[in-house]
Order: C-alpha cells, then structure tokens, then sequence
C-alpha cells in the first residue's frame, strides 16, 4: 500500500527556496523539510516518505508533471503518483539542484552546482555554447514570453536558441 503523505495545518517552518502555482491552482513549496502542496486548506508534504533532501527548486512541465530539484540528491520527477529519481549516475552534472526550466521544446533545463544539465525526454546532457563554454554554478534560470533562457551564474546570460549573450559586465 502506498505511504500516506503527512498532511498539516500550517506549511514548512524551515526555508523555502521556491513557490510555484500549479494549474489546478495549488500551491507547491520548496522547502529543507520536503515540498509541501497547499491547496486552499491544507499543506501536504509529498515527499516525507521519499527523501529527507534540502529542495530547493520546483517546476511543473507542459504535460503537468512535476520536477523538483534537491541538495545533494539531484531531482526527483512526480507524476502525481510516483516519484523517480535522477542523479549524476542518469547524467546530471552535480546533485545539488538550484533551478529548472523548460524551454519552447519542451526540454527541461537544470541549473546545478555544476555545470547546466538538459533533459530531452530520453536522456541528460551538458549545455555548452559553440565555443565549448559550459555554465558552471547556475543560481536561477528564467523562460521569457519570447522563449529566451535567462540564467544566472558567473554573471547574467540570455539563451536565444542559438547564441548566448552576456547580459552583464
């Protein structure tokens, strides 16, 4: 039988490194203490029973799955059933996880301790630009209304599917 979630009347009392809305209009949290889904009433940790990971980071992707990433245990995806985990042994490049995106094709952006991972449905790869520049260290990354990626790591760059820029000096 599946584990019950812990479900509470007040959210994390730790720090939370990022808030989502989902489409439904749930609330999902980021916390040290695991991620927390607040939906109107109450908050439930979902992941209690899965890792005792430092979250940090959370997306929900086009097809209303969830990503979400870790300190030290890389990411987990949640279907709203089941959780899989991904790690530096699935091709992530470090398992401390500080940001996810996705981008206008659907592939899922990690920002890491390491270096910028990409995930296309099937398998992981390491973001360089074409002169064999990688990312290292990535705090934040953003999709614009246009599609660009903006990240932030030794400096601010925007990704515009083709060329990266630095946006700061």
């Amino acid at each position: 039988s599946e584990p019950k979630d812990s479900i509470t009347s007040q959210g994390p009392n730790s720090i939370v490194r990022t808030i989502i809305q989902d489409r439904k209009g749930n609330i999902w949290m980021a916390s040290w203490e695991g991620i927390f889904r607040y939906d109107g009433k109450s908050f439930t940790n979902i992941t209690n029973k899965v890792s005792s990971a430092r979250f940090f980071s959370a997306l929900e992707d086009r097809k209303g799955n969830f990503w979400f990433g870790t300190i030290g245990e890389g990411v987990y995806y949640y279907d709203g059933k089941s959780f899989q985990n991904f790690t530096t042994s699935d091709g992530l490049t470090n398992n401390d996880v500080h940001a996810i995106v996705q981008d206008k094709t659907g592939k899922i952006w990690f920002g890491t301790r390491g270096e910028i991972t990409i995930y296309d449905g099937r398998t992981f790869s390491t973001l360089t630009d074409k002169d064999g520049k990688t990312f290292r260290n990535v705090w934040s990354i953003i999709k614009d209304k246009n599609g660009n990626i903006w990240f932030g790591a030794d400096g601010l760059w925007r990704y515009d599917g083709s060329e990266f820029t630095k946006v700061s000096n």
